[in-house]
């Protein structure tokens, strides 16, 4: 699970509790356990993007929609729908110096700096960057929230320049700052701070420490084991303070980003001789994965022409490396018991329960497993674009998220983008036949692949037990899994299924603030 972070706030508690009789077939806890055991066996090395243990996942999954009676959905009539992802990089001579009249840092690949983003290139022969005495820039925090009238790019010219910028952002430990308190914004990522820094015209992205943070404790060293960048048309190099000092104190950036800190107001500028030289090879390793794709066909025919799609990614993240929160355990294996063997489990017997009762679901349901969610939200952005039954006649999307460890208690967002489906939930709450605590909490939906759907304005509701200690650690393992509550979550998202595949409308969507 990569989208959904850790920043929650809670501002609603509702306690369900049972109805006269639940109408669907109890989904047994022991056959959810079964599926979890089995895909988050050691012997399955962590399910990461690319690896052959993540493709006899797509086979055991492939085979439990074909037992519980779906249809193949994917393409040319299989039940796979293959895609192309970059996992990992091939590594060839690299080179960086960064100069300012007469000083000069020469840094080491994997100690002293790493890619956090490299550009494409199909073999580590070929540079993939070549840079020769770019001017360098200081850019502040990199960032723009016209919203506060902050733009660290307002006043400076940063075309064909290489891009100096201090990470976080200033006043992150203010509550009462206008760059959202406390809370992290969507501009702070690295991510966002290298398209914006691209969209003016970068040639390259530096990114140092900023001085609030007394230990730079970005992981330089796990390069050399797991050497992995993101995708970016331009480099977005880490670069460590303990190097770079020298030139800092030249420049007098320290001082300057008090002064940012202080008022809020940018100060970015060109930095007197400075020069950036890199030359980079690294290729990123191209990788065909799947996502696996069932249907159950509607039992009306006029509404059976319309979808509720149910999802769960079951990629993990292997052995670790960049995608591990416990970086220093690399190597490793990550076995992703809740994240997420528990949602795919859950889909599982949920096929094999809609079946079960196909008559309760007027509109088809396309049940999909979904690949490269550590890597993006790859495999449902995939999807999205190339769907089984048209995204115009998606009427929602329910995504099951790390559902391992409800005891109790389950986090439902997205209601907030279609508030008719609110009925319909309250509905299936009645129904589900188990009590069950729901929680409400931000920010809402899109956190996980259920992102991707409404980026194609169809309501999406993503159902999540909650962080723990061995999110994205080696710890994440089948033991520590309730798998009573797997199956109570999957019960109340199969029956919201039923209430939106018999609606007699569609529910309307309502673009999330900021889109």
């Amino acid at each position: 699970m990569k989208e959904m972070r850790r920043f929650v706030l809670v501002f609603g508690l509702m306690l369900v509790g049972a109805s006269a009789a639940a109408l669907a077939p109890e989904i047994q806890a022991d056959q959810v356990l079964a599926h979890i055991k089995f895909l988050a066996s050691d012997e399955m090395k962590g399910r990461g993007d690319g690896s052959p243990e993540l493709e006899r996942a797509a086979e055991y999954i492939a085979a439990q929609f074909k037992n519980a009676g779906l249809q193949p959905a994917g393409d040319n009539g299989t039940w796979f729908e293959p895609f192309e992802l970059e996992v990992g990089l091939t590594v060839g001579e690299n080179r960086l110096s960064i100069a300012r009249e007469g000083q000069r840092v020469a840094l080491t690949l994997g100690t002293s700096y790493f890619p956090i983003a490299a550009p494409v290139n199909d073999s580590p022969g070929v540079a993939s960057a070549d840079l020769k005495s770019v001017p360098v820039v200081f850019a502040g925090y990199g960032l723009a929230v016209p919203s506060v009238g902050y733009d660290d790019y307002a006043k400076v010219d940063v075309t064909d320049k290489a891009v100096l910028i201090f990470s976080h952002e200033p006043q992150e430990r203010d509550p009462n700052s206008k760059l959202n308190g406390t809370r992290p914004m969507p501009q702070t990522t690295v991510e966002a701070k290298a398209s914006l820094a691209r969209s003016h015209g970068a040639r390259a992205l530096i990114v140092v420490m900023d001085p609030t943070h007394q230990v730079d404790d970005a992981p330089y060293k796990l390069f050399g084991a797991d050497p992995d960048a993101d995708n970016q048309p331009i480099p977005v190099l880490r670069v460590r303070r303990q190097e770079m000092q020298p030139l800092i104190d030249a420049w007098g950036l320290d001082a300057v980003a008090k002064e940012i800190d202080r008022d809020l107001q940018p100060r970015s500028r060109p930095l007197p001789g400075g020069t950036v030289t890199y030359v980079e090879h690294l290729s990123h390793n191209r990788r065909i994965v799947r996502n696996v794709v069932g249907m159950l066909p509607g039992s009306d025919p006029v509404k059976s022409k319309e979808a509720v799609v149910i999802g769960a990614h079951y990629d993990h993240v292997g052995l670790g490396g960049r995608l591990s929160v416990a970086p220093e355990r690399t190597g490793e294996i990550h076995n992703g018991a809740d994240d997420n063997a528990s949602g795919t489990a859950a889909i599982m017997e949920m096929a094999k329960a809609a079946v079960a009762q196909r008559a309760r679901f007027p509109r088809t349901l396309v049940f999909i497993a979904f690949a490269g969610e550590e890597r993006g939200l790859l495999g449902s952005a995939h999807y999205a674009a190339k769907p089984a039954i048209p995204m115009d006649r998606t009427i929602g999307m329910l995504n099951l998220d790390m559902v391992g460890r409800a005891n109790g208690s389950v986090d439902v967002s997205g209601l907030e983008l279609s508030p008719s489906m609110e009925a319909d939930f309250l509905a299936a709450v009645s129904a589900s036949g188990d009590p069950l605590r729901v929680k409400r909490e931000g920010p809402g939906g899109g956190r996980s692949d259920d992102s991707s759907f409404i980026d194609k304005r169809v309501p999406a509701i993503n159902f999540f037990t909650g962080f723990h200690a061995d999110y994205h650690r080696p710890g994440d393992d089948w033991e520590k899994i309730d798998a009573r509550g797997v199956s109570r979550v999957a019960a109340l998202a199969l029956e919201l299924a039923a209430r939106l595949a018999g609606r007699a409308d569609r529910p309307e969507f309502v673009p999330p603030k900021g889109n």
